[in-house]
């Protein structure tokens, strides 16, 4: 079987995984590996597990669900799935689970061993630099994914020591990725391993640890890290499970919701707050009415949600002066290396829930690069799983405010795209809702929205017309960014009609109105009301 396509459905199946669909996602990965059965040398669940790995490794949100992946795959693999090069002491070769967790050990054991030691560039705003905050993090995941692994009973305490003294075999000028690296580890491991029959080993951990910090040549900032490690061991390893764990769909449905009420409060009390602040510049309070007016604007600067928010390292190394004509200068880039561009902002931006990498990206790879950049946003995007198509959402949203594009490039770049969405949809099951909700969010406006389906507008023949699903993702994306009111509005002055994405035989006004009550969309055409 040709790699290229087995790899690319193994990697449409792990952008699914959820906590909702582990089950379903899983049976179907391990049926792909166990294909392997037709060959001698293991290569397709070879590369599941490697895959799998670098998954983990990329996205340590979901560290815990790609563990409780390997142990499946581990424990459901097919006997009849054997590698002729390899050799087990007995003379046989090594089959199913057992071959499959020796493949997982490869990889980690691989990547642990080539380290991931990287010197960050002094200019903060290049590619350079945001590859090596990649690498760094990368690295920190596998230690992590490794700890998960040991938890899991997949790797042995043994496994674990060996690793430890090595990451702790130079205390006197230690590398700064080492010891992060160690201190991850640590936290992660440290409540299972930290028994009676481990106490010497871990006591000669500390101890190594200890004289670490008093050692002056260490960054003080390393050194409070390796204090906090201590303390973490004092407190009986408390704390380990403080990061936030993955969502099902009903809870971040649930999270997004609160973030609505709470960003309506902010804006009820910033409204509030200017109303006061103008009432007293009237009363005379602060001084003259050239005063007043001016305060009245630095409160709408100083207490909008986002400046109350707290900013990650990636806001601020963003230069917000640089305009996309200072971009139009960047040389023209191969398809591939903007492929890695936007995929390498992307990963950054569900990683960090940050907006700003992609529209870095943009500017980084150059205004005559834009169309090809925004299609390659949209293939990327395409291939995430539901909750990372909800969190790159705002990234695409910041390309349309920043306003790096005009609407005929976003209008073309779509139309071109929705080409192959059918074909895409046996790979991408929600495909059609994704494209609808990334035109909502690129700012398609909806008087344009037949010109961006391309051909896949008229294809009405057919009971359920792709079309409609494409529509009815981008008005609720409308509904739930603009708000019922506005989005109505943009319907009535667009003269939309909704009807022309409905099959042929099915358009009178009893057929509209169930289908717009059966996407709860009846609310935007009271006419079908």
């Amino acid at each position: 079987m040709d790699e290229k396509v087995f790899r690319r459905r193994i990697i449409a199946l792990l952008n699914k995984l959820t906590p909702d669909n582990i089950n379903v996602v899983s049976d179907d990965l391990i049926a792909w590996g166990d294909k392997s059965a037709q060959e001698t040398d293991g290569r397709i669940l070879r590369t599941l597990i490697e895959l799998v790995v670098d998954k983990a490794v990329d996205e340590p949100k979901w560290i815990k669900a790609y563990t409780e992946l390997c142990l499946r795959i581990i424990s459901k693999t097919s006997d009849s799935v054997k590698d002729h090069n390899l050799r087990m002491v007995n003379g046989e070769y090594p089959s199913g689970g057992h071959l499959a967790r020796k493949y997982l050990l490869q990889k980690c054991q691989g990547d642990f061993e080539r380290g991931w030691k990287v010197t960050m560039p002094e200019a903060k705003q290049t590619d350079e630099f945001y590859e090596a905050v990649k690498i760094k993090r990368r690295g920190l995941g596998l230690v992590e994914f490794i700890g998960e692994l040991y938890i899991a009973d997949v790797l042995t305490v043994d496994i674990i020591k060996s690793c430890l003294r090595r990451l702790l075999s130079n205390i006197k000028t230690p590398e700064d990725e080492v010891l992060q690296s160690m201190m991850k580890l640590l936290a992660t491991v440290g409540k299972k391993m930290d028994v009676p029959a481990n106490k010497d080993e871990m006591d000669l951990y500390f101890s190594r640890i200890r004289s670490m910090t008093t050692n002056d040549s260490l960054d003080s900032r390393v050194r409070m890290l390796l204090m906090n490690s201590m303390e973490l061991r004092q407190r009986k390893w408390q704390g380990r499970d403080s990061q936030e764990a993955p969502q099902t769909i009903a809870q971040l449905h649930e999270e997004l919701e609160r973030q609505k009420i709470a960003l309506a409060n902010a804006k009820r009390l910033d409204a509030q707050s200017r109303w006061h602040k103008d009432s007293d510049s009237r009363r005379g309070r602060y001084g003259t009415v050239g005063r007043s007016s001016e305060s009245g604007r630095n409160s709408e600067i100083q207490t909008t949600p986002d400046a109350l928010s707290s900013r990650n390292m990636f806001d601020a190394l963003m230069d917000e002066d640089e305009s996309p004509e200072c971009a139009s200068t960047k040389e023209q880039l191969t398809s591939e290396e903007i492929r890695a561009k936007v995929k390498a902002a992307i990963d950054e931006c569900i990683s960090q829930q940050s907006d700003t990498q992609l529209v870095a990206a943009f500017k980084g790879i150059g205004e005559t690069n834009y169309r090809t950049a925004l299609s390659q946003t949209v293939d990327t995007i395409m291939d995430r799983r539901p909750d990372q198509v909800e969190q790159a959402l705002g990234a695409v949203s910041a390309l349309a405010k920043h306003n790096l594009l005009t609407e005929d490039a976003m209008t073309a770049v779509f139309a071109e795209y929705s080409d192959q969405l059918e074909d895409l949809v046996m790979d991408v099951p929600h495909a059609l809702k994704f494209f609808g909700m990334l035109m909502a969010a690129c700012g398609i406006p909806i008087a344009r929205v037949s010109e961006s389906l391309g051909k896949l507008a008229t294809k009405v023949d057919v009971l359920r017309p792709p079309a409609m699903s494409v529509v009815s993702a981008y008005l609720k994306h409308a509904i739930k960014t603009d708000g019922e009111a506005q989005t109505q509005k943009a319907v009535e002055d667009a003269g939309f009609d909704v009807a022309q994405y409905l099959c042929a035989d099915y358009r009178s006004d009893a057929d509209i109105k169930k289908t717009l009550a059966l996407q709860d969309l009846l609310c935007l055409f009271p006419k079908y009301a």
